[in-house]
């Protein structure tokens, strides 16, 4: 029988994940992931249309999806629906399929980079790793993201009217629509959680012992961007006057701001995760800043990084390990400098 490991002090690593939100200037980062998101959000969009115009499919869903938009936010389902119905429409679905994915594909890699330059922000390490390796890992990262990513918008889209057409079509039957219906959101919940592990243990330069399938830093970002998204629906529905201030462009707004919750709740998980991991290093050294992390390139995290004989971690000269992070690379990795 195992024998139990020491309780984690969880007060401590609610308040210690929380400081260093602030301390890693993640609300400036995830603002810069949003500029990301929104750059890659546009092709994608394009393709899934476009992918949609070339089966023939396009009318069915594109209410589908309109309508899933519009439980978000009414001015952005305005703005968009004159753009999804021309390409829906157009003889060049096939072309712009093309193009599209591509574009998609470089924005969003932009953002997983980005994404990973904010979490070696937060585990306080520089990148090391070659361009010849960083690059093609990112690349896969970023289309196992799209597909992911496209799989739940199907998730999304399959459910009413167009969930029951399909139903007949392959002979369906009313029960396993509507245990369709009810089992969809669950899974869909825990492909959003698996999205989110996966990034968190491939895109930071940190070498992870083994990949958590759930991590509960996911599981904290996933709750926090439901809780979150639930107030921000309600308070734009019934308090916001978004429309009247920002005018034609209050969609994009409301928009953006989501966005900017949504990677900031990536963030806060990816805090907690990086606290739980110094949390043990603390109960296991009784060094609360020491380096817990080498990263994966094989380099030190730190110019000035020494290693302490008889432990194999780093700390700088004078001054704790973990603090000796927070002025220098990640700051300036994550912005691009």
């Amino acid at each position: 029988m195992r024998r139990a490991g020491p309780r984690l002090n969880r007060v401590r690593i609610v308040k210690g994940a929380l400081r260093r939100l602030l301390d890693d200037e993640c609300l400036d980062r995830a603002a810069g992931l949003s500029f990301y998101a929104l750059l890659s959000a546009a092709p994608a969009i394009l393709a899934m249309v476009s992918l949609l115009g070339v089966v023939g499919e396009a009318e069915s869903t594109t209410k589908a999806v309109l309508s899933v938009v519009h439980g978000v936010s009414a001015e952005a389902a305005k703005a968009i629906r004159p753009l999804i119905v021309e390409l829906t429409e157009s003889s060049s679905a096939g072309v712009t399929l093309i193009g599209s994915l591509l574009l998609a594909i470089w924005s969003s890699s932009k953002y997983i980079g980005a994404l990973g330059r904010a979490l070696n922000a937060v585990y306080r390490v520089e990148e090391t790793r070659p361009y010849w390796k960083f690059k093609p890992l990112m690349l896969l990262m970023t289309v196992v993201t799209l597909i992911v990513l496209a799989a739940l918008g199907l998730l999304l889209v399959l459910s009413g009217p167009i969930a029951e057409t399909l139903g007949e079509l392959i002979g369906m039957g009313a029960v396993a629509l509507l245990i369709w219906n009810v089992v969809r959101w669950p899974v869909f919940v825990f492909f959003v959680m698996l999205l989110i592990a996966l990034l968190y243990y491939v895109t930071p330069n940190v070498r992870q012992p083994k990949f958590r399938w759930v991590s509960l830093g996911a599981f904290v970002a996933m709750f926090v961007l439901l809780a979150v998204s639930a107030c921000f629906v309600l308070y734009i529905n019934n308090f916001s006057s978004y429309n009247v201030t920002y005018g034609s462009i209050g969609g994009v707004i409301v928009g953006l701001a989501w966005v900017w919750m949504v990677n900031l709740s990536l963030l806060l998980g990816a805090e907690f995760d990086a606290e739980i991991e110094r949390e043990r290093q603390r109960q296991s050294d009784g060094d609360a800043d020491v380096l817990f992390r080498r990263p994966r390139g094989g380099g030190r995290s730190d110019r000035g990084s020494q290693e302490r004989p008889g432990d194999g971690t780093h700390s700088s000269p004078g001054r704790p390990a973990d603090r000796s992070h927070s002025n220098s690379g990640p700051r300036n990795q994550a912005t691009g400098r």
